[in-house]
Parts: C-alpha cells; sequence; structure tokens
C-alpha cells in the first residue's frame, strides 16, 4: 500500500481485525473553504504509521488511504458503506480518520464533513454526521467504531453555537451525541478548530495533534506493561501534552478499551522498515518515480536468471477463470490444454523460486504454440514486469485484455506497469475499472492507494515547482517595479519643478494676472509632496533617495541666491521694483520644495515599512 516492500500476512481468518480509512484533503473546489496545509501530509502519516510493523502493526490490505482531489463524496460514502456494512464482522475494530473543513449547516443545523467536491451551500454533497450516525454506527456489525475528526471549522453557525473557540459539539449536534450516548463502543474524537483560528500545521509539515498522537503511540501511550496502547491512554496523553486548541475532545461511551496497536508479527526486510521518521522529514508514503510493489503483481528489480538468494518472492497469484470460451484453451485439443496447464503450472513453481529465465522458456513454449493461453499471457506479464521490461509487459497486458476485456487481474496489472512508467492518472483509470469488475480482492485496494499516494507525491512536487517558478518570477517583480517607480518619480519630481519655476516665471512678467502663477507654483509643491508621500510609502528607500536629492538640489539654489547672487538679486530689485514679489515667492517656493517633500517622504518611507514586509513575504 506504501513505499517500501511491505508486509503480506495478513491476520488469520477469523481473528478480530483492525480496518481503517485515513482521509485528508488540503485542496477543495469550493473557495468557501480555504486551502488548508497539513491534512493530507497527517493523513498520509497516521496510515504509514498504522501499517508500519514497528508502528501500528496493521494489515496494509485493511487500511485505505484517500486524500486530495480523489477524496470526493461519492468514494467516500462508497467506502464506508464497503467497511462499516460489508467488510467489517463481528470483533472487528474501525478507525475513520477525517482531516478536512467541517461545518454547521446554516438551515438544518446538522453538522457535515466537506470533501474535496463538497460545496457549502448544498449540504447533499457532503457527509452528514447525523445520517451517518443512524445508518451507520446503528448497523455495523464491528465491535468497536472510532471516528476521529481533525476539522477546520466553517461558517458562522459553528461560531454562534459554540461556547468555545474549539467547542466540538456544535459539529455533533444533540441528536448525534444523544446515539453515541446510547451505542457502546461507537466513539468520535474530536479537534476542531478554525474561523478566526489561523494556526493549522506545525513547521514540521504535520499538524499538532497527529504529531503527538504518533509521538503518544510510539511510547508514552503505550502500557510498558502489556505493549499495548488503548484510546483511552491516548487521550489523556493528549489532554496533558496539548493547548486546549489542538486538544481533542472524546464523546461516546467506551465499554470495551479500543486497542491501537495491531498484531501482525515483526518480520525481516519485507516489512515497512525503521520507526515512524523524525518529525522534521518529509514523509513519503510512495515513491513517485519508482516501482509499485503490489504482491504478485510485477515485482520489479531482478533480471531474468538471477539466484534465489537474492530476494525474496512473493507466490503469484493465480490467474482468473475466463469467461470467453471461445479464446480460451478449454477450447483447444484436450490433451493440448492439460500439457499446457502442467507447463504453466511448473513454470509458477519456477517463478516462485525466482528462476525468472526457466519460468520465462516454458511460457514461450505454450504461448508458441497456443498464443492465445490467458493463464501464460499473466505469467508471462508478470515475468517482465519483474525485470522491468515494461514496453513488453505492456504489450502483453493489452494482448490479454483484447482477449478478455473484462479480467480484473489483467486491468489490474495494466495499472502496476502504467505508475510504474509515471503514467499515474493512466493507472488510477485502470484500478478504478479492474474494482469495477472485482470489488472484493483486497490486494487491488493496495494496489489503488499505492497509485493514489503516488500521484499525490508528483502533484505535490509538481506544485512546489510552479510555486518556486512564481516565486522567482516574483522576487524580480519587485526590481522592475522599483526602476519604473524611480523613474516615474524623477518624471513627477521633474513636473514640480518645472510647474514652480514657470509660476515664479509668471509672476515676474506677467505681474497683471498673478493667479495663473500661484496656481502653477501651489500645484508644482502638490505633485512634489504627493510623489514624495505616496513612492515612499509604496517603494520604499529609491523614492526617498530621489526625494533627498531634490531637496539637497532646492537647498542649493536657495543658498546660491542668498549668498552668492544676493547683490545681484538687489540690484535687480532695485532697477524693476516689480520683481520684489516674485523673488520673495520663488525664496518661499524653494524653502517649502526642499523641506516639506522630503519630511513627507520620511514620514511615508517609516510607516509603509509594514506593507512592504507583508508583500515582500507573499511574494
Amino acid at each position: 500500500m506504501y513505499s517500501g516492500e511491505l508486509t503480506k500476512t495478513p491476520p488469520q481468518r477469523g481473528l478480530p481485525r483492525h480496518i481503517g480509512l485515513i482521509i485528508g484533503m488540503n485542496q477543495y473546489q469550493d473557495s468557501t473553504f480555504r486551502p488548508l496545509q497539513s491534512a493530507e501530509n497527517d493523513a498520509r502519516a497516521l496510515a504509514q504509521w498504522l501499517v508500519n510493523n514497528k508502528g501500528g502493526k496493521w494489515s496494509p490490505p485493511d487500511v485505505q488511504l484517500v486524500q486530495g482531489q480523489h477524496a470526493t463524496r461519492e468514494l467516500i460514502e462508497s467506502l464506508i458503506t464497503q467497511i462499516c456494512l460489508h467488510k467489517a464482522e463481528e470483533g472487528d475494530s474501525i478507525l475513520l480518520y477525517f482531516a478536512g473543513h467541517a461545518f454547521v449547516d446554516e438551515r438544518s443545523g446538522e453538522g457535515y464533513l466537506a470533501f474535496t467536491n463538497s460545496r457549502y451551500q448544498d449540504p447533499s454533497t457532503c457527509l452528514s454526521l447525523h445520517s451517518f450516525s443512524q445508518h451507520v454506527l446503528t448497523q455495523s456489525r464491528a465491535a468497536q467504531i472510532l471516528c476521529i475528526f481533525d476539522c477546520f471549522q466553517t461558517g458562522p453557525v459553528w461560531s454562534m453555537r459554540r461556547t468555545s473557540a474549539y467547542d466540538s459539539k456544535p459539529l455533533l449536534g444533540n441528536a448525534v451525541l444523544g446515539l453515541l450516548q446510547s451505542l457502546p463502543n461507537r466513539l468520535f474524537m474530536c479537534s476542531c478548530r478554525g474561523n478566526e483560528i489561523t494556526g493549522e500545521s506545525s513547521p514540521q509539515g504535520i499538524g499538532q495533534l497527529m504529531r503527538s498522537m504518533i509521538m503518544g503511540l510510539s511510547g508514552p501511550a503505550v502500557d510498558e506493561a502489556t505493549g499495548t496502547a488503548t484510546l483511552s491512554k491516548l487521550h489523556a496523553y493528549l489532554f496533558g501534552v496539548l493547548d486546549e486548541q489542538h486538544r481533542p475532545q472524546l464523546f461516546g461511551q467506551q465499554q470495551t478499551p479500543f486497542m491501537i496497536l495491531g498484531d501482525l508479527p515483526d518480520v525481516g526486510p519485507r516489512g515497512v522498515t525503521g520507526a515512524f521518521p523524525q518529525m522534521g522529514q518529509t514523509n513519503t508514503l510512495t515513491n513517485p518515480t519508482g516501482p509499485q510493489t503490489s504482491g504478485s503483481l510485477l515485482k520489479r528489480g531482478l533480471p531474468f536468471g538471477a539466484s534465489a538468494s537474492t530476494a525474496t518472492a512473493v507466490p503469484p497469484q493465480a490467474p482468473a477463470p475466463s469467461t470467453s470460451g471461445h479464446i480460451m484453451s478449454s477450447a483447444l485439443d484436450p490433451h493440448i490444454d492439460q500439457q499446457n496447464q502442467q507447463v504453466v503450472a511448473q513454470a509458477q513453481q519456477l517463478f516462485q523460486a525466482q528462476n525468472y529465465g526457466e519460468a520465462f522458456n516454458l511460457i514461450e513454449q505454450v504461448l508458441q504454440g497456443s498464443p492465445n493461453d490467458l493463464p501464460a499471457l499473466i505469467l508471462k506479464g508478470q515475468l517482465l514486469g519483474t525485470a522491468g521490461r515494461y514496453v513488453e509487459a505492456q504489450q502483453t497486458i493489452e494482448h490479454i485484455l483484447q482477449l478478455e476485456p473484462d479480467n480484473a487481474m489483467g486491468w489490474s496489472m495494466q495499472a502496476v506497469v502504467l505508475s510504474n512508467q509515471g503514467q499515474h492518472q493512466q493507472a488510477l483509470n485502470a484500478i478504478e475499472r479492474s474494482l469495477e469488475l472485482d470489488a472484493q480482492n483486497p490486494e487491488t485496494y493496495v494496489i489503488k492507494n499505492n497509485i493514489m499516494g503516488s500521484l499525490a507525491v508528483v502533484q505535490t512536487q509538481t506544485g512546489e515547482h510552479t510555486s518556486s517558478k512564481l516565486r522567482a518570477a516574483r522576487s524580480a517583480g519587485p526590481a522592475i517595479k522599483g526602476s519604473q517607480a524611480f523613474m516615474l518619480g524623477l518624471a513627477l519630481s521633474i513636473l514640480g519643478t518645472v510647474l514652480g519655476f514657470v509660476g515664479v516665471g509668471l509672476l515676474a512678467f506677467m505681474a497683471s494676472i498673478p493667479y495663473i502663477g500661484l496656481l502653477l507654483i501651489s500645484m508644482g509643491i502638490a505633485v512634489l509632496c504627493v510623489n514624495a508621500a505616496r513612492g515612499s510609502f509604496r517603494y520604499g528607500f529609491i523614492i526617498l533617495l530621489e526625494t533627498a536629492i531634490f531637496s539637497i538640489l532646492f537647498a542649493a539654489i536657495l543658498g546660491g541666491l542668498g549668498i552668492v547672487g544676493q547683490r545681484f538679486v538687489i540690484s535687480q530689485i532695485n532697477l524693476r521694483p516689480s520683481l520684489f514679489m516674485p523673488v520673495i515667492t520663488l525664496g518661499i517656493w524653494l524653502a517649502i520644495a526642499a523641506g516639506v517633500p522630503f519630511v513627507l517622504a520620511l514620514i511615508g518611507f517609516l510607516g509603509g515599512i509594514p506593507a512592504r514586509m507583508r508583500n515582500k513575504k507573499r511574494s
């Protein structure tokens, strides 16, 4: 189900099982549900821990992981129905984990879980907790059902009904709470945050609740005497180490301790090796570029003729009987049919013994005489996949599906080959077809989960690559804007200066109509002040520097007139007394232009620091 080699030894038939459905999604089609950061990582981390031989020791075929765009309401409801009402038997324990958005409907007041294709205004696209409790919790044969909801609150109704910022009761409502009290061993553990609460994830990439859960189950919540971990001990541990925001609330009547640790035996290299990774590491359940390991289907890594000591092969699954009699070996001569069956059986034994070369030669002998022998074709596809010869394996599988389009095993083999070639979406379509044909094969669900995990990782990496490109483009953006801002600020400062000097000139040469000159002088000062304040606020130091340069220029002109040109100015005024008013106006204008815009630019520069820092972080 996940990356690495997995244990293929499920619990013995009749023993109580641990069955899990793990759901997490970050992105929603409805913009009402804000994107989450760690929901998918939390689900993946829990699923990985559950099937780890050093962790939960749950049987991999009994754990379903659904995340990202695949977590639709239709698929989740189908899986819940299959697991809780059909698959689970008496004595089994079920864990349903949900990480995503939840809300209280504004019309009915019922609580709903939202999936990737859910719409806030249409509760029928969501999962009603009341309906789930009525039809699933009451009818399931499972001995225990634990639902863990790590939810983000959405909508105003929840806020109005809660008694604290993290109150989960509004989501459940009185009807669900009443059912939980009347049904033994039907438990809800809820950690609900949201609305005005923004701290949704931790620096380690998974949420605080999931991080603490796994840490607790790895030691503090495990009974040292018995080596078991129960829900009660885990809840007590979480209640002690988490703050109010993440502290889960437990609802329901627990008459029998819910055992979280499974009972798969420890195995050698075939199991998931190592304990749960350090929280600082990136947890990926599947390798998006590596081969899929799916039991007997197309196990990669050994050439034909490899020695049996190099690895341990899993016995191949017996081919499914065909429903297309006109193309099957049974339609051939009975003697040839019997001989082919014996050769294929011998080839299967060689395959199990990892004597791939001889097995392949025997299968080729069968196919030379009976090119449409379906069991031989299936085993040939497995052998080619084992050798990593995916193109040839693909051709063989296409031949199988041409002979028998409804062969579920052929579609499963097709899915594994496509996934190993990096075509994860096509692989998902193929495995869905296999499930349509045979929905009871647990190995098919293992393959599907593996493919979905690979697809999610690839999408995450693609998103990160795109984000890095956007960040690079944004980081280049401010430099371009800065140069443009400087040129625009320079042009406006020149415009303001020209307006001021033209206004003074009009006062000197058109003294009869001073209003035009005064208007231009005022406009020049206004342009200089607005450009300095607004530009420094938005673009920072570059406009402050430009304003300072012009202020120094104006101050120099004013100083030059006062020191060097004082005698000349006085002599000109004596000759033409009408110049007195324009000269005084010029001096006042230069003094204002030298001081006021720079002061406004400095204020704008300091006041715009928080806004510029926020923009820099977003970019």
